[in-house]
């Protein structure tokens, strides 16, 4: 878990730096990033997830069905930043404050938390418990490495579009990469919380959970990836 909080912190911090570095010639070339992503993403889904996902729980439809529709709401309050969308804002008096808080936009920070903290609830698998023992948290063996890289591509853009975001409400850069930092580490909530509930539960229990968390985050990717391509 330590290994993947820390790629995904990583990214993140790489993206808002691609923004600083290049500003909005960033924005204006997300697409190739955007694309190859959003494709990377859904044949991960369709070749990785979605079997795994309906062999191991006959609720897998469900759980996608709720996936994309939760994804909807996110993408309502985040304005579409998880598929690299970009919208400036008119700036209202409260941006001429002293206050840096009230410059930051809430709802879609609470959303893209939300957002990574799902979906990435099934990067550790539940076998981190195994003849026995618990395998520490930098234990390579049970990381799903193929949703790991499609999340890692999904994040630049996002913390590209977050930073302009940011900096467009004149945020202070210093707080601007706080919260950046706060995105990147967001997703370790999801795998603590999937890894929680994995050491309460036997073994198939364990299993059908991932195959149900596998569905869930098939629905938001999907919903994701149809967005960017389509």
């Amino acid at each position: 878990m330590l290994l993947t909080t820390a790629l995904f912190l990583a990214t993140a911090l790489f993206g808002g730096g691609l923004f600083v570095l290049m500003g909005k010639r960033g924005i204006d070339n997300l697409g190739l990033i955007l694309s190859f992503g959003g494709a990377f993403i859904i044949a991960m889904c369709f070749l990785h997830l979605v079997p795994e996902a309906f062999g191991g729980t006959s609720s897998a439809g469900l759980c996608v069905l709720a996936g994309f529709l939760l994804q909807g709401l996110l993408e309502f309050l985040s304005q579409g930043i998880e598929h690299g969308h970009f919208h400036a804002h008119k700036h209202g008096p409260e941006c001429d404050t002293p206050s840096t808080w009230k410059r930051l936009p809430w709802a879609a920070l609470l959303s893209l938390g939300l957002h990574a903290a799902l979906e990435s609830m099934p990067v550790i698998g539940p076998h981190v418990r195994h003849n026995g023992h618990v395998h520490g948290p930098l234990s390579l063996d049970f990381i799903d490495w193929g949703l790991t890289v499609g999340l890692i591509l999904h994040k630049v853009p996002v913390a590209m579009v977050l930073m302009a975001m940011m900096l467009e409400q004149h945020v202070p850069k210093r707080t601007a990469w706080l919260v950046l930092a706060g995105f990147g580490v967001s997703p370790a909530l999801g795998m603590l919380s999937a890894d929680m509930v994995y050491h309460t539960l036997d073994a198939n229990a364990a299993a059908e959970v991932t195959s149900m968390l596998q569905a869930l985050v098939v629905g938001i990717l999907l919903h994701i990836g149809t967005t960017v391509l389509f």
